[in-house]
């Protein structure tokens, strides 16, 4: 709207008529354009102007606009953007044209609540109207600037990335915690990891090129993504640490020499073991000999007896064994479970003063 001194009239002389619609090609029209369009500009212009007695003119015209706003996504998804409409004179300075907006910064905005389609990602905030004069090198131009924020709505982004990330690195935690062994949690945790890097490929595709900056959702899921590694590397540690375990404990020669001794002793007292030795010497002669049924059970009688020796030496020598290394290998069970436990406190404190550190960068 703007006026024309030239073309009032007092509506008395013209049987009260206090406005009047003409064809607009009868009339100056100001040059104006917005300054943030990013491709052609698409507008709708009604071909007539309402003129009114005192000499203001309006003129409507609908535009269909695609601009040009400078996104900060480091919040993102909790982020809010500003982008500006700046509606400017490209052939007249200030001092020809002093651009005036009509409605205040109260009246758009209720104005703006009551127009604007709620349904999709974004949801408006404000409107704020700012007049001002631009200066270049040659002359100065009158602008007005409509600032509008708006928030983007983060439920979806929330429950399709974050929850499920953050689930995942709970289950993480929870197997590292869990009675099994180091290497059944290594083949949870790599399942794990590949689903976090699913998730990190999607909200690849979300994010649009930014600065040196990342945004702080892209550090969230690089450090879940390094806490599910550190969790791996933890338990190949462990496993290592038991696997440079002797699997196999040596006899000691000493006391199975002794037992062996012992029983050979015993043996020679035996009667039966001295008619062994002597069946023996007089093998050459009793050789081509056949042996009466006294004989062959006595023998008989000599070998179950010897193996029922060697059955006894062989429970003493494992319970003996199974005495001497459970302490040794109780000790080292309690040690590998002292390591795992510290490992597993360590990742868990540092996880959570990783989160709150993220929680306190939204929070910003």
């Amino acid at each position: 709207m703007w006026t024309n001194e030239f073309i009032s009239w007092n509506p008395l002389d013209f049987c009260n008529i206090s406005s009047v619609s003409l064809p607009m090609n009868l009339f100056w029209v100001p040059d104006i354009y917005i300054d943030e369009r990013a491709d052609e500009d698409k507008f709708t212009a009604s071909p007539f102007v309402n003129i009114s007695s005192n000499g203001s003119i309006i003129a409507f015209q609908a535009h269909r606009l695609t601009s040009s706003c400078n996104l900060d996504v480091h919040a993102f998804p909790f982020d809010e953007q500003k982008c500006n409409l700046t509606i400017m004179s490209s052939a007249y300075s200030d001092e020809d044209i002093l651009m005036k907006s009509v409605k205040t910064s109260k009246m758009a905005n209720q104005d703006s609540h009551k127009n604007y389609l709620t349904n999709g990602e974004w949801k408006f905030e404000n409107l704020r109207i700012i007049e001002d004069t631009v200066h270049y090198d040659t002359f100065s131009s009158s602008v007005v600037t409509y600032e509008v924020t708006m928030t983007r709505r983060s439920i979806l982004h929330v429950l399709a990335l974050i929850l499920p990330t953050f689930s995942l690195f709970l289950l993480d935690m929870a197997i590292s915690y869990a009675p099994a062994s180091p290497e059944e949690k290594i083949v949870f945790k790599v399942t794990l990891i590949l689903e976090v890097s699913f998730l990190s490929m999607i909200l690849n595709d979300k994010l649009p090129t930014t600065s040196n900056n990342p945004p702080v959702i892209a550090k969230f899921f690089t450090g879940m993504f390094m806490f599910m590694v550190l969790g791996i590397l933890e338990n190949a540690f462990i496993l290592y640490l038991r696997e440079r375990k002797p699997k196999f404990q040596y006899f000691k020669g000493k006391k199975f020499l002794n037992r062996f001794l012992r029983t050979e002793e015993e043996k020679s007292e035996d009667p039966m073991t001295c008619f062994g030795t002597r069946m023996a010497k007089e093998d050459n002669q009793t050789a081509q000999l056949p042996l009466s049924e006294n004989e062959c059970s006595d023998s008989l009688a000599f070998l179950k007896h010897l193996n029922m020796e060697l059955q006894q030496i062989k429970k003493h020598l494992a319970l003996e064994e199974c005495q001497d290394d459970a302490p040794k290998s109780s000790r080292e069970d309690k040690h590998f479970l002292r390591v795992e436990k510290g490992l597993y406190c360590a990742r868990l404190i540092l996880s959570l003063a990783f989160l709150i550190y993220i929680i306190i960068k939204w929070k910003q």
